[in-house]
């Protein structure tokens, strides 16, 4: 079974409406095993959800990717605003 389509992915559905756009699909481009998307919240904000498109430490099921929900649903890690990552980001580095 090949990876999840990002377009199709919309868990946690208590937060996520639906996918804008995906930025990044890395299930399309080799080596990158991520992708990127930009997310419709249920009140109506945006954000970003980043997601690894297999799972190799999953036996049973490598390609729900990660991370997932219960009852093994394809999952969006949702980022913090950009603004604030990237302050932090530049902290670091």
């Amino acid at each position: 079974m090949p990876p999840f389509n990002p377009i199709d992915v919309v868990f946690p559905k208590n937060r996520i409406r639906r996918v804008v756009r995906v930025l990044h699909d890395g299930t399309t481009t080799a080596p990158n095993d991520f992708s990127i998307a930009e997310l419709e919240l249920h009140d109506g904000t945006t954000c970003f959800g980043l997601r690894h498109n297999t799972n190799d430490w999953n036996e049973d099921n490598p390609d729900l990717g990660y991370p997932t929900c219960r009852p093994g649903n394809p999952t969006w890690f949702i980022l913090p605003d950009v603004n604030d990552l990237l302050q932090v980001m530049n902290r670091v580095f």
